[in-house]
């Protein structure tokens, strides 16, 4: 996947690359969601909606990382 050693620099990149992939998860699952609950699959939409809750969460831990790691590269570059 990667040709070179991943460094601290690489991981806001790829943080915010997480975070547009969970993003995308997110969306499809909730129109999955949508559909179940439409066509009377509680169930189902009780389990997409448990993961639609967990992906939110995981997008901002991850768009809170990418932002949080970004300030300290940029905090060391200025030391």
């Amino acid at each position: 996947m990667f040709k070179r050693r991943i460094t601290k620099t690489d991981h806001p990149g790829i943080l915010s690359q997480m975070g547009k992939d969970l993003e995308t998860s997110r969306v499809m699952v909730g129109r999955m969601d949508e559909w179940a609950t439409e066509t009377g699959l509680d169930d189902v939409s009780e389990a997409l909606y448990a993961a639609l809750l967990a992906l939110n969460d995981a997008q901002e831990t991850a768009d809170r990382a990418s932002r949080t790691l970004a300030d300290d590269i940029e905090k060391e570059g200025r030391d």
